[in-house]
């Protein structure tokens, strides 16, 4: 199965107040297809304040180190890359934050 994911390349920005803020300056979308994470992942995942939600995987020349992505409508967090050597694919897992955070 073939899903959609866009990345979300962000950079800093600095407003009136000389607060950094990160903004999005390119949305690419990438073809690939979502799978679970799995319960290893999740428990590691979970104690950094992560809620670890799926792994997309897609060519690795699509991903140009973007740090969000959104599917379905929501947005995500790329917390982890895996490259897969035999396959020339890379892994992106996908999560939300539990709690305030920068993003």
């Amino acid at each position: 199965m073939t899903d959609l994911v866009e990345l979300i390349y962000l950079e800093p920005e600095k407003n009136e107040l000389a607060e950094e803020l990160w903004r999005p300056v390119r949305t690419t979308p990438t073809l690939g297809r979502i799978t679970s994470v799995s319960r290893m992942e999740r428990v590691e995942s979970g104690l950094d304040g992560l809620v670890p939600e799926v792994v997309f995987i897609t060519a690795e020349t699509n991903y140009q180190g973007e740090q969000q992505a959104k599917w379905e409508g929501e947005r995500y967090q790329i917390y982890r890359t895996y490259r897969r050597r035999e396959s020339q694919e890379i892994e992106l897992y996908l999560a939300k934050r539990t709690g305030v955070g920068p993003w």
